[in-house]
């Protein structure tokens, strides 16, 4: 085997393993049809196409015109990859579309003079757009996630993108008599091959920052989660409520709180069995989601009891609220009654701690079931 067919092997076998490790990730995580799996896909289609340049075959073979197919496939996967990868789920309609468009000019130049640079300028060209349209998609989703990545990612992008660019305008330009394919000599097929190798690298970085990135930020929201109810837990919502102490103690906006607890929760259990029990806290999570405003925060605090942020709000204008969410969880159906006593709290100039504005809804609430339950008590 010469040196550039070996070369391309190398390349293909590397693709392969890129190809496997992504099978065993898209599989561990159960989703195929998810960014994990278009990049399986586009590494096997790339290893599988670049493979089929390392026998001896004619250019315009079916092999070979196979492998040009397979490596424009791999590219609109990769795309396709990325924008799910950003929550975008793309059509696959233009996808197919524009390779029965590159399968047809394929077929089409067997009766041009300029044919054998025809069909190697239709898989660079098609794989440059591929590319750029990446680069797009990073430069326009991407950026405000990873300001520092994305950049970077897009520039290697960019990179090959512009030397597939001038590839296939290099095919173009050769002579009619001319066979060219990314095994024959000439043409700058080597530095091409390195390049690929090179960047391939860089492409398989990119996946594996954009999907470990996910990951770590899943990680970091169930950690912050309370499994039961979906609300936030303890942790999770002490670290908002201390954010926003800090910004209050600035000069911006003040917040309310509310500390809301479930009345009688332990005769529930005790009667019904803990099941319902689990049943009643996440309808109580459930019903203070549907009453609030999509700015406000609701943490479980612990037990039976919940903790509610209610940013830029003032004692006032929260009294209303948590009259609405007793309301709504009365009328929740839960499989058995539920009504919970509330008590509200506001951040005042004096409050250097976040610890006395809690102190003071927890005095609130404490007063609401000493007094009857199933209410609301602001504090003082």
């Amino acid at each position: 085997m010469t040196a550039q067919p070996l070369l391309i092997a190398l390349v293909s076998v590397q693709f392969f393993v890129h190809a496997l490790v992504w099978a065993m990730t898209a599989r561990m995580a159960r989703r195929w049809r998810a960014a994990e799996g278009h990049f399986t896909l586009f590494w096997l289609l790339l290893a599988l196409g670049l493979m089929l340049f390392v026998p001896p075959l004619e250019s315009g073979s079916a092999p070979r015109n196979l492998a040009d197919l397979l490596i424009l496939a791999a590219s609109m996967c990769e795309h396709r990859g990325l924008a799910l990868h950003w929550g975008r789920r793309l059509p696959l309609r233009p996808y197919a579309l524009g390779l029965a468009t590159a399968a047809g000019v394929i077929a089409a130049s067997f009766l041009m003079d300029n044919g054998h640079g025809l069909r190697v300028a239709v898989v660079c060209l098609g794989c440059a757009a591929m590319m750029l349209a990446s680069v797009s998609l990073m430069w326009r989703l991407g950026r405000a996630a990873t300001p520092i990545f994305a950049p970077v990612a897009a520039a290697g992008y960019s990179l090959l993108g512009a030397a597939l660019l001038v590839r296939g305008v290099q095919a173009l330009l050769v002579g009619s008599t001319t066979k060219i394919s990314i095994d024959a000599p000439g043409h700058a097929n080597i530095p091409l091959a390195i390049l690929v190798l090179f960047v391939g690298g860089l492409l398989n970085l990119v996946h594996i920052r954009l999907v470990l990135g996910r990951v770590l930020h899943r990680l970091g929201q169930q950690a912050k989660t309370d499994e039961l109810t979906g609300a936030l837990n303890r942790r999770g919502l002490l670290q908002r409520l201390e954010d926003e102490h800090a910004n209050a103690l600035q000069g911006k906006s003040g917040y309310a709180l509310m500390m809301v607890d479930v009345d009688h929760f332990k005769a529930i259990n005790d009667q019904h069995g803990h099941a319902r029990g689990d049943q009643v806290l996440q309808a109580v999570s459930a019903s203070l989601r549907a009453a609030l405003r999509s700015d406000d925060l609701v943490g479980r605090w612990g037990g039976e009891e919940f903790c509610v942020l209610l940013p830029r709000t003032q004692l006032h204008d929260a009294e209303p609220l948590a009259q609405r969410v007793a309301t709504r969880v009365a009328a929740s159906n839960a499989g058995v009654r539920v009504t919970v006593s509330i008590g509200v709290s506001e951040f005042g100039p004096a409050d250097q701690d976040l610890q006395a504005v809690i102190r003071r809804a927890d005095d609130a609430l404490y007063r609401a079931k000493e007094t009857g339950r199933n209410r609301v008590v602001l504090a003082a």
